[in-house]
C-alpha cells in the first residue's frame, strides 16, 4: 500500500526517552504469536505501484521492499494484536543511504498509514514516528546511533509496544523509547522511503512477533 506522507518535525507532545544502551531489556517476551520465514508467497501484503518501481512482495524467501518514492509505503500482516515485541532482520541491498526503513505495530486495520514506525537510516539514523492523517509525525525524531551498521548491511530490528510505551532496539541495543496511547492495536507491517530522489530496495526476513510483558522483577 502507498500513501504520500511527509515526515515533519514539530514540537513533541509525547514523552520520550533516548538511551544509547540498556543494561537491562524494559520488556519480557511472552507467547509466540507469529514466526515467518517468507518461505509463502502471500505470506505479507503484495503492493506494485502503477509505474512498477515501488513493490512490496515476497521474493526468495524474503519479503522484498523497493521504492523511489519521497512518501512512506507500508505493507501489513492482518493479524490484530495489542502489546508485542516484534523482531526483524533488514538486509538494505542498495548503497543509497538517505532513506527509512523498519517496522510498524498498531497499524490502523483500515491499511491507511496510522500507527506508530519503528525507523532505522542507511546512515546510521533511527527514529519513533506516528502515522495520523497525512503525515508521520516524530516521537523519537531522528538521531545517530553506532548500534545501526550504515549503507548496505544488515539490522536487526526491534520494536516493542507495550501499553503506552515504545521502544525500539537495534541489534540488540536499545536505542529510544517514547510513550504514547494513540492507538492500542492493530497490526503489524513494513514501511519506508527513499528521500531526495534516491531509490531503497531491502529485505524483511526472518520474522517473530511475541506478546509484549512488562520486565520481570528481580
Amino acid at each position: 500500500m502507498r500513501k504520500t506522507i511527509t515526515l515533519i518535525i514539530m514540537a513533541l507532545t509525547a514523552s520520550l526517552i533516548v538511551i544509547g544502551c540498556s543494561a537491562k531489556d524494559r520488556f519480557a517476551k511472552g507467547e509466540v504469536l507469529l514466526t515467518e520465514d517468507f518461505s509463502n508467497i502471500k505470506a505479507w501484503e503484495r503492493y506494485v505501484s502503477s509505474d512498477g518501481v515501488s513493490h512490496l512482495e515476497v521474493i526468495d524467501g524474503a519479503y522484498y521492499f523497493e521504492t523511489d518514492d519521497s512518501g512512506y509505503i507500508w505493507g501489513l500482516n492482518q493479524q490484530p494484536h495489542t502489546d508485542v515485541v516484534i523482531e526483524v532482520t533488514s538486509n538494505q541491498l542498495t548503497d543509497y543511504e538517505n532513506n527509512a526503513y523498519g517496522v510498524m505495530c498498531r497499524a490502523d486495520v483500515s491499511n491507511n498509514g496510522d500507527g506508530y514506525y519503528f525507523l532505522i537510516s542507511g546512515d546510521g539514523y533511527y527514529a519513533i514516528a506516528k502515522g495520523e492523517g497525512d503525515n508521520v509525525n516524530p516521537l523519537v525524531d531522528w538521531d545517530s546511533s553506532s548500534a545501526i551498521n550504515k549503507g548496505a548491511s544488515t539490522n536487526k530490528i526491534r520494536a516493542v509496544c507495550l501499553g503506552d510505551e515504545l521502544q525500539l532496539y537495534v541489534n540488540d541495543k536499545f536505542v529510544a523509547a517514547a510513550n504514547d496511547s494513540t492507538y492500542t492495536n492493530g497490526y503489524a507491517g513494513f514501511a519506508g522511503t527513499a528521500f531526495d530522489g534516491g531509490t531503497i530496495a531491502v529485505t524483511f526476513d526472518d520474522l517473530t512477533i511475541w506478546q509484549a510483558l512488562p520486565p520481570v522483577e528481580e
